[in-house]
């Protein structure tokens, strides 16, 4: 064990980023490097992130506590590298979560709370992709919804259990009490974000993402949507695109579909385009794919949801107290770092490098039960509700001046940006190195997100005309009491609308950066959200 002098230590901020069920770190690559990019130059304190690894792919499958406590030893084991490795003290904390990886952080942030973490760090920026805040039930009365809400909670390991909200403990219910470590937590973060998909994304519904008890946008070419005004351009690879913040005050229920043009989405790809050419691929996929994918699929999703169940019930308890109790000592009153602790968290690390380089065939089988339970909940969605006609934005492809071009550069603090800069591997690849470019305008941003952080922080359901009765919910006690105490906090709510088969991949870019461009742009825009709340604090 050595201890460190207070003279060499620096200050930084960590944000933890977490992935969701079926997932693995390199889901985050995209909302990583936007994150870096976009706050690092604003903020006083360095920008340090961490996407723990330990419970990934079927493991996702073991509950919501079992993997929030992994995520906490990561936590802690980071801390204590960071400290013995690199000097750096945590002071400042951040939570982003995606998909399942929302209600982790969650669950991580009330056991934190409880063990007096916050006492010793300031908690910051809390934000959710595409989260299940109010749990996967749903809703309608139909045979669809039927089967899903009696097969569902034992397919998917306890985990199931909990997001359909027939666990014994009502875990998801505990965690919206405002008496709970876990809302107290999160009431303590100095900003809330969530985003949800309004549309096409067939994992987490929209009234689940963005906690509310409407679903307006079921039969989406009876909706008009409408995005904020002027949202800036951002050219990412050889598209101009712009992000696709939805203004639901603007939004407008439509009577007739005779005279409406569709919901515009730019650089849509043929496939989405072509209602012809799409409907046919869902017929091919329904009628000769789905019969022989879905059962295999099913067959061992069910296995491993068994297998989940009895394992979670031999393993023992992980130590977080105290592990806890040795990182506060150390790192945060002066006494020596645990050095088998260090070495643990340089382990880690390694892992995590070693994992963003190569995928295990348990991610392989995970990714494509992922993909096949989307698919079939967006095919019961396409074959139930119309989707709108796509037509062309009028986007400019002027690029102002006050533009920032993120492109392939040796200087340290581009770095993280070099694998979107060019394809590896090819003589193509390196006659492309210099043809990849983003312009990304954070002022203009910044501007946006001032203009409109009023309507995005708005809790007034009376503004949005499309919160009609006709799209509300059914009641459902644990739902109502969910959302109600959730809606006490103070949020950004962001609704967003990519016109692609998969929303629920591209709201992180999951692809790439110039992969989804769309979606690229997005992710800055929310980036900007951060930035304005740094900036607040540091003037």
């Amino acid at each position: 064990m050595t201890s460190i002098s207070s003279e060499d230590i620096e200050e930084v901020h960590l944000f933890v980023l977490v992935h969701g069920l079926w997932g693995n770190p390199n889901h985050l690559d995209t909302i990583e490097k936007v994150l870096l990019r976009a706050v690092s130059d604003v903020s006083n304190e360095r920008i340090v992130t961490i996407k723990p690894s330990s419970f990934r792919f079927w493991k996702t499958y073991d509950g919501i506590q079992r993997c929030s406590e992994l995520v906490i030893a990561d936590i802690f084991y980071e801390i204590e590298a960071l400290m013995q490795t690199n000097k750096y003290k945590v002071t400042q904390f951040s939570m982003i979560g995606y998909s399942l990886g929302g209600l982790i952080s969650r669950y991580v942030i009330g056991r934190l709370y409880g063990m007096g973490f916050f006492k010793e760090v300031r908690p910051v920026f809390f934000s959710t992709f595409a989260t299940p805040h109010v749990g996967s039930r749903f809703y309608k009365n139909k045979l669809f919804d039927k089967f899903a809400n009696t097969f569902g909670p034992v397919l998917f390991g306890k985990t199931g259990l909990q997001l359909f909200l027939v666990d014994s403990e009502k875990l998801l219910v505990q965690m919206a009490d405002p008496d709970s470590d876990y809302f107290k937590g999160l009431e303590s973060f100095q900003t809330r974000i969530l985003m949800a998909n309004i549309k096409n994304d067939g994992t987490v519904a929209f009234y689940t993402s963005f906690i509310t008890n409407y679903s307006p946008f079921d039969r989406l070419d009876y909706v008009d949507v409408v995005y904020f005004e002027d949202l800036p351009t951002a050219i990412i690879g050889t598209l101009a695109v712009k992000p696709k913040f939805v203004d639901l005050q603007n939004c407008q229920k439509l009577t007739s579909t005779q005279n409406h043009h569709g919901n515009v989405q730019e650089e849509t790809s043929v496939i989405r385009s072509n209602k012809l050419l799409r409907y046919s691929i869902l017929l091919m996929a329904a009628t000769v794919i789905l019969p022989f994918h879905i059962p295999m699929v099913l067959t061992v999703t069910f296995c491993v949801s068994v297998y989940s169940q009895v394992k979670i019930k031999l393993l023992r308890p992980i130590k977080l107290d105290e592990h806890w109790t040795k990182v506060r000592d150390s790192v945060y009153r002066g006494e020596a770092v645990d050095s088998e602790n260090a070495i643990q968290g340089e382990a880690r690390r390694r892992e995590r490098l070693k994992l963003r380089r190569q995928e295990s065939i348990r991610g392989d089988t995970s990714n494509i039960t992922e993909k096949a339970m989307n698919g079939v909940m967006l095919a019961e969605q396409n074959f139930n509700a119309r989707q709108a006609h796509v037509y062309e934005d009028d986007i400019s492809e002027e690029a102002t001046s006050s533009e920032q071009e993120l492109v392939d550069s040796e200087a340290a603090d581009s770095s993280d940006f070099e694998e979107w800069a060019r394809p590896k591997g090819s003589l193509l690849g390196k006659f492309l190195r210099y043809k990849q470019k983003m312009k990304i305008s954070f002022e203009e941003n910044d501007q946006i997100i001032d203009r409109h952080a009023s309507a995005l922080q708005s809790k007034d359901d009376s503004k949005v005309g499309l919160f009609s009765t006709e799209c509300k919910l059914p009641d459902y006690p644990e739902k109502d009491l969910i959302i109600k105490n959730l809606n006490k906090l103070s949020w950004f709510k962001i609704p967003v609308y990519f016109d692609l088969f998969n929303a629920h991949d591209g709201v992180v870019a999951r692809s790439g950066g110039f992969k989804n461009p769309r979606a690229t742009s997005t992710l800055f825009l929310w980036g900007s959200i951060l930035r304005k709340n740094i900036k607040q604090k540091e003037a």
